[in-house]
């Protein structure tokens, strides 16, 4: 194939300008404000979706203490092992780690580019930089980086890396999923560094990468669940040198734009095998009123030899449930029911006093669906909700209340809300705001498993 730059694939998109830098800077400043503990924030999928281009920055799941400890890693031997990178770590271990020397300096801050791989689908790179550069209170220093030019069509194009003390630099590490279904032999992909320890600036590489040797196993198996339209059909297994990827199509209702795919997976005696990128999303279209998503999940090491089969299990999350509302004039009880799967919350009793509002309710009719009741109790808290009718779709700082355990067992609660401070309180004017989402993107549907012969 011939050589085709990364950039290339993705030129036709249209991106809008960027605000990126100032967008960090203020999420970083209300970070450091403090939040008022009954503040509401509105409530989101626990799963984040990880869509084309998945970035795992490895050095941002490392404790800030122990980049004290590693305040001597060395560019090459145990970088991929600093970085907890299993897939480095494994090709490093095999002599097939590609070594570079790519240097950018833009306001005496220099950049280079030590070494990369392609492996199956993954591609790792790790840099140094030296300079003067301000540190975080950790020692560590704070980078943000595009790649593919920050093509809108990759939600992760943009993204925040700290780089780790080491002698008198510091070392990085990035990895990715290649974001395309075909796997070219040798490519580039364009990475520029926007800011690095404080100063703005254009530190800009194409990095090249050739793709080490790999098989693919074609499958040809699906599982479907009725109820919800949800399908996932498997098309085929990557099998690199230090790699797996899993390829395969979901299928979801016009509705369910935003469902994701997560999998689990289990070699032939029954021991789970770690999945450290899920739910990448390579290719998106509408056809004949269905979502069809060409997604990936990538296992940090080579099953070939290690078992003859995988049983894939794939879960769903849902993300298309509205909230639900309950005026507090209706009569009770009054069942509320999710309308792509079995939960449901029931208000049992309404309560209006001078100074008070309080209402009973039940969720799942005390099913736990393997959740524990810390979940539930939070669920109760931020999800059942007393609000004006009026801004009944706007999230903000719950009107103050408190929420009492009727009977742990059954999920019975009691939220009682303080309404002697709202002037000319109207029946009329409140309602009850359930959002059954957090349910929905934390108790996924659950397909049948899936058997894939590796052989």
């Amino acid at each position: 194939m011939e050589k085709k730059s990364l950039r290339e694939v993705y030129e036709k998109i249209e991106v809008p300008k960027d605000g990126i830098l100032d967008a960090i800077k203020a999420g970083k400043e209300r970070a450091s404000q403090d939040v008022p503990k009954n503040k509401m924030v509105p409530r989101k999928i626990v799963w984040s979706t990880v869509a084309a281009a998945t970035i795992i920055v490895s050095s941002s799941f490392i404790s800030p203490s122990l980049s004290h400890v590693m305040a001597k890693v060395p560019l090459l031997g145990d970088v991929y092992t600093a970085f907890n990178d299993f897939v480095g770590r494994s090709l490093q271990s095999q002599d097939l780690i590609t070594e570079l020397d790519q240097s950018s300096s833009y306001k005496g801050v220099d950049v280079t580019i030590t070494n990369a791989y392609y492996d199956g689908a993954v591609i790792g790179v790790t840099f140094s930089v030296k300079g003067n550069v301000r540190t975080e209170e950790d020692g560590r220093i704070q980078g943000f980086y595009e790649i593919f030019d920050g093509k809108g069509g990759i939600s992760d194009s943009k993204e925040i890396v700290y780089m780790e003390p080491s002698d008198n630099e510091y070392i990085g590490h990035i990895q990715l999923s290649y974001p395309k279904t075909e796997l070219p032999p040798e490519t580039s992909f364009p990475l520029e560094f926007k800011m690095i320890g404080g100063k703005e600036g254009s530190w800009r590489f194409d990095v090249p990468i050739n793709q080490l040797p790999y098989e693919t196993v074609h499958v040809d198996k699906g599982t479907k669940d009725e109820d919800t339209e949800v399908s996932v059909h498997f098309d085929s297994i990557i099998e690199g040198k230090a790699s797996t990827a899993i390829d395969y199509t979901a299928t979801f209702p016009i509705e369910g734009k935003h469902d994701q795919v997560r999998l689990e997976a289990y070699d032939d005696q029954g021991k789970e095998i770690n999945i450290f990128m899920d739910g990448i999303d390579l290719e998106t279209i509408e056809k004949n009123n269905k979502i069809i998503v060409k997604g990936r999940s990538i296992i940090p090491q080579s099953l070939k030899g290690e078992t003859s089969y995988i049983v894939v299990h794939p879960k769903v999350a849902l993300s298309s449930e509205p909230d639900h509302f309950v005026k507090l004039i209706e009569t009770t009880p009054v069942a509320i029911n999710a309308a792509r799967q079995d939960f449901t919350v029931e208000i049992e009793n309404i309560t209006v006093q001078d100074k008070t509002a309080t209402f009973d309710f039940q969720i799942n009719n005390g099913d736990y669906m393997n959740q524990d009741f810390l979940f539930y109790s939070d669920l109760a808290r931020n999800d059942v909700i007393l609000v004006k009718e009026s801004e009944k779709d706007i999230y903000k700082e719950a009107i103050k209340h408190s929420v009492e355990v009727i009977n742990k067992d059954s999920l019975r609660f009691r939220s009682t809300f303080d309404i002697s401070k709202i002037n000319d309180f109207n029946l009329n004017d409140y309602v009850i705001r359930i959002n059954m989402g957090t349910l929905s993107s934390n108790i996924p549907v659950e397909l049948e498993k899936v058997k894939i012969d590796l052989n």
